[in-house]
């Protein structure tokens, strides 16, 4: 009798092992397919990446949107004339605020670069008789160092590099009409996007199995959270720095002031380097062109650093925790390694999305592992508020909301 309970142990024993196996094998094979299978989606999206691109800014457009849509929604009438009408209005609140700003800024724009399109050639001989009072400034205080002579023949990186931006700034000024056009398509794509997606998202969780749905609700909600907040906040941060840098530069004495905020705004769009970038300008036009209200040009360029190091510092230390950080409930030190991650993968885009896309997948990937572990789901964003309650018994799929 020992020695069968004891081959029935061993057997027992040998078959637990066959098992554990077993299943060790088909969870790899199931790794190996999955990565397989994305490997080549990602090799098919890359084919429309262009296409992905004007998509994705539609729907962030819709994400950014949706607020004022939803507060906007009147009762009493059909569920789609009153978005419908909501939708109307928001568009329509848009044209009016952007063709209002754009016929007060547009003269001194015009005038802005009408000066430097007929007068580029007095500029840039104004611009390199400062560098050569410079130069005087820094011999009489014994620094050996000559911009002048750096200017004209830079070293080989130094001029590699500046090759390099301005045939991307050539590139993208080029495309400029291109841009325009498919901005309205962009806004069209939102359009569709207001109008249909909360639709979609109905009929695309009746497909999904009853255990399943109410995770992807939650998940559904931390995307709506992640994305809207991140573009409604920093669409707000890059307003905001760019009419703060406006006021800075016109009371400094600026030349250019305008062009300069605006282009302060655009780079400010870009997560933590945009307001560096928007930041060369400045220093430039205070180094090579009057110095007025400041004694010399040095003590201009000084406190034009000091200043937008200030202006910096507080968009990205109060402003952005505030407007952005919230919504992607990232930590700061992941956000900058996930932004410079961004930027060697995909450059301007790759930094432009890094952020959000990161907040996604842990969303994702937490509500993945609670489905597994049979647990109810909850927001992976904000988790002091969670929407969604529910009770899920020790055995997976059975849960009662």
């Amino acid at each position: 009798m020992e020695n069968q309970d004891s081959e029935k142990r061993e057997h027992l024993s040998e078959r637990v092992n066959t098992e554990q196996w077993h299943r060790l094998l088909i969870v790899l094979a199931c790794g190996l397919l999955i990565a397989c299978s994305i490997g080549v989606a990602l090799f098919l999206l890359l084919k429309i990446s262009h296409t992905l691109l004007i998509f994705s800014l539609g729907a962030l457009l819709a994400y950014a949107l949706s607020p004022l849509v939803l507060k906007l929604e009147k009762p009493g009438v059909g569920k789609e004339r009153k978005r419908g009408r909501a939708i109307l209005l928001v568009y329509g609140g848009l044209i009016l605020i952007l063709g209002t700003t754009t016929a007060f800024l547009s003269a001194e724009t015009v005038r802005q670069v009408t000066h430097i399109s007929q007068d580029h050639v007095q500029l840039e001989a104004q611009a390199r008789e400062r560098l050569a009072n410079i130069d005087d400034w820094l011999a009489q205080k014994n620094i050996k160092f000559n911009l002048e002579d750096t200017l004209k023949d830079p070293p080989p990186n130094v001029k590699s590099w500046g090759e390099t931006v301005s045939h991307h700034i050539a590139k993208t000024l080029g495309e400029a009409g291109k841009s325009v056009v498919e901005g309205f398509v962009i806004a069209l794509i939102s359009l569709f996007f207001l109008l249909f997606g909360a639709e979609l998202r109905e009929k695309g969780n009746e497909l999904l199995p009853d255990r399943m749905r109410p995770y992807a609700e939650v998940w559904e909600e931390d995307v709506n959270h992640i994305l809207g907040g991140f573009v409604r906040g920093q669409l707000t941060l890059a307003l905001l720095m760019g009419a703060i840098a406006a006021v800075v530069c016109l009371l400094c004495g600026v030349k250019f002031w305008l062009l300069i905020a605006l282009f302060f705004v655009v780079s400010s769009l870009l997560p933590v380097f945009g307001p560096v970038i928007g930041t060369v300008p400045v220093i430039l036009s205070a180094a090579f062109f009057d110095a007025h209200p400041f004694p010399n040009p040095i003590v201009k360029v000084i406190v034009m650093l000091i200043l937008f190091v200030i202006i910096n510092e507080f968009g990205s230390k109060i402003l952005y925790p505030r407007l952005v950080g919230a919504a992607l409930g990232l930590h700061e030190v992941l956000v900058l390694f996930v932004l410079f991650a961004g930027l060697e993968l995909g450059g301007i885009i790759g930094v432009l999305f890094a952020a959000p896309l990161t907040a996604i997948v842990i969303a994702t990937c937490s509500q993945i592992h609670r489905l597994w572990r049979g647990d109810a789901p909850i927001r992976s964003v904000n988790l002091q508020k969670p929407r969604v309650e529910a009770k899920v018994d020790a055995q997976p799929g059975s849960m009662t909301a």
